[in-house]
């Protein structure tokens, strides 16, 4: 039932002494748009919860507590809900919703009314209908099967490490970024703490004693990269890594291609680190060290943790490592959403769910941009779609790196120089200068990732 403006008077009255003396706080609302039409609007249930109502426009701004165009009391909940569904409504991808909600709610005393006004959203896009499937572009594991449009096809939330999703990497950091790591299933390096995978990189020495990096490593059977050698020695200009470090990846276990994914975390601060939050190929359909792409969710080196990355690679090269990456200047280093919406037609990057960048072929592809990758590779690249090398399935990569080559010889602050051979050796020489910059703020954490069919 609609209520007229005479009518909101008496229930303003009552939220002031609600606002004035009560405790409860009416919760954020979801707000869910079907195509062609549908508007939900709902709170979640909670002991205490007498009476749900809401009241909205759209393209217009409330006049106040006033009716609005859509105004209904909801009296009781459903399915742990308090539920508004209008399935006439009709509303356009940029259209505005205003609205305020209401809650009557009794504390065991006695029963108020509290109001929260002035919300708003925006219409980015539609949700789909329960029961409804809408066939996704979205593929999992290299299967035809058919996905529905905005289905949860993975999610992680760290709360121990899950062998049947997760296997960690134990090699020896080579092509195509040459960081100066071992990367190994260290408990000094990796920990799964209050629900939250932790990455911190650390000493070599700390675990295999000290001067190691004058002397030789071999990781055995245990060693995971089957393409470089599992046995390092220290000769010459050449050392040992000089730092452990820890990565995981969903490698074999889950890849998908096209999708919506959501990383939220906290990325880390100190000298030549950086967070390894990765999409990688699953089958290097176009070739390895780059050739077949990679996406990064987010990026940001410990030196500018304010300085915020996310985008795609092409090549080993300066350009392929620069022409697909975007930027987000003033990045707090705090927990935050990191996403990215990969289509056949574009990526989008954004953080706590703000685009901040895209990644768009041209017509002719990425295989026309000149420089981005040798001219040998271009052909393998337009057999693919306008958006290769990003048309296959690719799969997850979570660790924390050190040096190496994503500091491009032009950062005059570095130790080292990526075309010196000595280049893991100038690092360590500087250890004195840069370990004393890691400190517990160094480690990478990730509450949770998700990832929804398109």
């Amino acid at each position: 039932m609609k209520w007229s403006m005479k009518k909101t008077i008496l229930p303003i009255l009552t939220f002031v002494i609600a606002i004035v003396s009560g405790q409860y706080e009416v919760p954020d609302a979801t707000v869910e748009v079907y195509s062609p039409r549908g508007l939900k609007v709902s709170i979640p249930d909670e002991e205490g919860v007498k009476l749900f109502a809401f009241h909205g426009k759209i393209n217009e701004e409330m006049n106040g507590r006033e009716g609005g165009t859509f105004s209904r009391d909801i009296l009781k909940p459903k399915d742990g809900k308090w539920t508004f569904y209008d399935p006439t409504a009709k509303l356009n991808i940029g259209d505005k919703l205003y609205y305020w909600t209401y809650v009557d709610f009794f504390d065991g005393e006695r029963k108020l009314g509290y109001p929260k006004d002035d919300q708003f959203h925006e219409v980015k896009e539609f949700q789909v209908k329960p029961g409804e499937c809408k066939q996704s572009q979205t593929t999992q594991n290299g299967k035809s099967d058919k996905i529905c449009s905005g289905k949860l096809i993975f999610e992680e939330h760290f709360k121990t490490f899950n062998p049947a999703l997760w296997s960690p990497e134990v090699k020896f950091a080579d092509a195509p970024d040459y960081e100066f790591v071992i990367y190994g299933n260290y408990s000094e390096t990796m920990k799964f703490t209050n629900d939250k995978l932790g990455i911190k990189p650390t000493l070599a020495e700390d675990v295999y004693g000290r001067d190691i990096v004058f002397s030789s490593l071999d990781l055995g059977a245990s060693c995971t990269d089957k393409s470089s050698p599992c046995y390092r020695k220290a000769q010459g200009q050449f050392i040992v890594p000089p730092v452990i470090s820890s990565q995981i990846n969903t490698k074999d276990k889950f890849s998908f291609k096209y999708g919506k994914i959501e990383v939220r975390a906290k990325l880390p601060k100190g000298n030549w680190i950086y967070p390894e939050i990765f999409l990688n190929p699953a089958t290097e359909e176009y070739g390895a060290d780059y050739l077949s792409g990679q996406i990064r969710v987010a990026f940001a080196t410990g030196n500018m943790p304010t300085k915020l990355q996310g985008g795609v690679i092409f090549s080993e090269n300066e350009k392929g490592r620069s022409y697909g990456i975007k930027t987000k200047k003033n990045h707090k280093r705090t927990v935050h959403n990191y996403g990215v919406t990969w289509t056949p037609d574009k990526i989008t990057f954004t953080l706590d769910n703000e685009a901040y960048g895209e990644v768009i072929p041209p017509n002719d592809g990425f295989a026309g941009i000149t420089g981005i990758l040798p001219n040998k590779y271009k052909e393998i690249w337009e057999e693919g779609s306008k958006i290769a090398p990003f048309d296959q399935e690719m799969y997850f990569t979570i660790g924390v790196g050190v040096g190496g080559h994503n500091f491009p010889d032009s950062d005059n602050t570095k130790p080292w120089k990526n075309s010196n051979a000595t280049q893991a050796r100038d690092f360590y020489q500087n250890l004195t200068t840069w370990y004393e910059t890691w400190t517990p703020q160094s480690t990478l954490e990730v509450d949770h990732i998700k990832v929804w069919a398109l």
